[in-house]
């Protein structure tokens, strides 16, 4: 099966959730809850390309339950965030639905990326081994530095751990475009090395 239409559609999805996540710098409640509308429904994109490349691998045919998963309980703290007002017992199971939403969709990224990466080679990409995985290790360090930054508290390293979280998501973006290039051309001529 070609699998490049599947890959340009998930690069979209991936990117307007990037784009969409700049709108957690604003401080309003309607912003937020718009963005994150948008954002839930760029994962039900990523479940749909997902569940069409679940048949051409086992990493892969998990990465679909695990985004699905991911959605409902992300859509569950969403309801709950609107029906939690001042609620503390509400609001604290809003965050861990969100805290296992989020869980279940680094495990689809996991198998995803994974899935992606054992592809290279049995199906010659001219893509180097590996690289696809930083796709996931990326977010997760810029996120990781740009806590620590702004646990300083302070403007200048609050400026700087938002840049870092941007960086970090552009990085998957780059990544899986130039794998998807590479998977077109050996699809566009599969006799070529």
């Amino acid at each position: 099966m070609k699998i490049y239409p599947l890959l340009r559609v998930l690069w979209g999805a991936l990117a307007v959730s990037a784009a969409v996540n700049l709108a957690a710098l604003s401080n309003s409640m309607a912003v937020l809850l718009a963005a994150n509308i948008i954002n839930l429904l760029a994962y039900v994109v990523v479940a749909y390309v997902l569940y069409r490349l679940s048949d051409e691998s086992a990493l892969l045919g998990r990465a679909f339950p695990a985004q699905m998963l991911s959605i409902v309980l992300i859509g569950m703290a969403l309801v709950v965030t609107q029906l939690a007002g001042d609620n503390l017992m509400l609001q604290n199971f809003m965050s861990l639905l969100s805290m296992a939403g989020s869980v279940a969709g680094l495990l689809s990224d996991y198998y995803l990326y994974w899935g992606l990466d054992e592809r290279i080679i049995p199906h010659a990409y001219n893509y180097p081994a590996r690289r696809i995985r930083w796709c996931l290790y990326a977010p997760l360090l810029g996120a990781f530095a740009a806590s620590l930054l702004m646990l300083a508290g302070q403007l200048t390293l609050l400026v700087v751990a938002v840049i870092v979280q941007l960086g970090a998501q552009i990085v998957p973006l780059v990544l899986l475009r130039q794998y998807m290039r590479a998977v077109q051309v050996r699809e566009d001529d599969p006799l070529s090395f």
